[in-house]
């Protein structure tokens, strides 16, 4: 089950354990909270622990749940960075016994609610203990909407802060901040504030909502087609103060490079913009900013692009050049390419 699903469901099942897994932050407390609530209508006070697995051997954790709680009825025992349900590394000195683990799994006790949360991308399904949770825990996915679904989803957090948005004001919202659900509560509790009782406009929200790193790379993109090597450089200072990750930042600009050269052929072969989102998989608003662009391109120079950065990327990952040099160079090759094809 995904994490919305259970969030939204009007009535839920309590299960001796819950398994949280996925690198989505804002699910994994919101699923926590729907499962404490849940819990705190049955039972007026409840022991609660957490335990760190890079920190705490998982037996410690167990035996805590097995033993009976004092001051109430019923305890809530959380374990956090379950690595070991993964192909995860983690250099630590904590031996886990994980067979303490897998006996827990066939016998949980009735008075503890076990949370164990996995924030990683993906849980390896051919390790023993995570085929023993799957007969007794519920598994919930904790991971992002895709890009196409982000209109959608954010409608409905919209809609629960009593924040009623049109489409423009969405679509600016996908534009500015992608896929980032903990941003995009942040961008609504700004227009809240902002608005208060008021509806909500177009050049208010345009004033209100930040700009995140993928609705910077297009300027950046914008900046180097343009030939204003200078103002494409500025961009990445500002992303490099705000901590951003050159490599990330990286696979970011290959990603838009990538859509709008996808744009472009979808273009000459007769799609239409709700036709390619389909196609491709992105919001349609996505599509809209790449065939925009398309036409600045030929079909050659955005695949040299793309070349270009697949070889910085190996330089920054193999720590040949640092990476923000790394960055730089690459921004200053696309331009001499650009200005070579013009």
């Amino acid at each position: 089950m995904h994490a919305q699903q259970f969030i939204q469901s009007r009535s839920i099942k309590l299960a001796p354990i819950y398994v949280l897994y996925g690198d989505e932050n804002y699910f994994i407390q919101e699923v926590k909270k729907r499962i404490e609530s849940h819990l705190s209508q049955h039972e007026d006070e409840m022991d609660r622990n957490t335990y760190d697995m890079e920190n705490v051997a998982v037996q410690e954790a167990l035996h805590d749940a097995e033993t009976f709680p004092f001051f109430s009825e019923h305890k809530f025992i959380e374990i956090q960075q379950a690595y070991f349900l993964t192909g995860q590394k983690v250099n630590t000195d904590v031996e886990h016994d994980i067979e303490a683990l897998e006996e827990y799994v066939q016998q949980p006790v009735e008075f503890t609610t076990l949370i164990v949360i996995a924030p990683y991308e993906k849980l390896d399904q051919r390790k023993k203990v995570v085929k023993s949770l799957k007969k007794t825990a519920e598994f919930i996915e904790c991971t992002s909407p895709k890009i196409y679904e982000m209109g959608q989803f954010i409608k409905e957090m919209a809609q629960n802060e009593g924040l009623p948005l049109n489409e423009p004001i969405v679509d600016l919202m996908v534009e500015r901040v992608g896929d980032h659900i903990e941003a995009v509560k942040q961008e609504l509790e700004k227009l809240k504030l902002y608005f208060k009782d008021e509806p909500v406009t177009y050049e208010g929200a345009e004033q209100i909502i930040s700009t995140h790193a993928e609705a910077n790379t297009f300027s950046l993109i914008d900046h180097l087609v343009d030939l204003k090597l200078g103002d494409a450089i500025q961009v990445l200072k500002a992303l490099q103060k705000q901590n951003e990750e050159p490599i990330a930042l990286l696979a970011l600009v290959s990603q838009q490079i990538r859509l709008i050269l996808q744009a472009k052929l979808l273009k000459q072969k007769g799609y239409q913009q709700q036709q390619m989102a389909q196609q491709l998989q992105v919001h349609p608003y996505a599509v809209k900013m790449a065939l925009k662009r398309e036409n600045r391109f030929s079909a050659q120079a955005l695949k040299d692009m793309i070349k270009e950065a697949a070889l910085t990327d190996e330089k920054m990952k193999t720590g040949k050049t640092e990476q923000w040099l790394a960055l730089e160079l690459f921004l200053q090759q696309v331009v001499q390419r650009l200005k070579q094809a013009s």
